[in-house]
């Protein structure tokens, strides 16, 4: 197999197929499958996917995450994040983030939290937010985000970086 081409990440559409993406982690996969084409129509989230044309032709989601406004309470926070900040401080939420599990390892885990993070600098640019937040589900991805910046966020199990 010769090397594979990612597209650049988009907005998921309605007509947009993500009945075979598996990342191996189900209630990631559950949340795309349930929640992922229609997170912007209601409102919630936006979704982004990037996908691959096998040889048939047909587009196949490679990988996805979702981008949502979110607020930190100024409690929870400490240093930076919390100085000079209303009770609720204004962030982006990086919900999700999943990798087909036929695509893991190609690095495109990090080209969709680089491509996230560049999108949400630019909102915070035209809106106000301070910082990207994180939930990591378990530890590996705990160490995936501590690799490109992310601190814990308190004692709430978050994590965050700046915007």
């Amino acid at each position: 197999m010769g090397a594979l081409e990612f597209s650049e990440p988009r907005i998921l559409q309605p007509q947009d197929d993500v009945s075979g993406f598996c990342c191996g982690t189900e209630f990631i996969d559950q949340w795309l499958a349930t929640h992922g084409l229609t997170a912007k129509e209601h409102g919630t989230a936006v979704v982004y996917g990037t996908f691959i044309s096998p040889s048939d032709g047909k587009q196949e989601l490679a990988g996805f995450c979702s981008l949502s406004s979110y607020a930190v309470a100024r409690s929870r926070a400490k240093g930076w994040l919390a100085r000079n900040t209303p009770a609720s401080i204004p962030v982006i939420l990086l919900g999700m983030l999943g990798v087909d599990a036929r695509y893991q390892g190609c690095g495109l885990g990090r080209d969709l939290l680089l491509d996230a993070a560049k999108r949400s600098k630019a909102i915070a640019e035209q809106l106000g937010a301070k910082a990207l937040v994180v939930d990591p589900y378990d530890e590996s991805a705990r160490s995936f985000y501590e690799r490109y910046g992310f601190r814990d966020l308190g004692d709430t199990g978050s994590m965050f970086a700046k915007l």
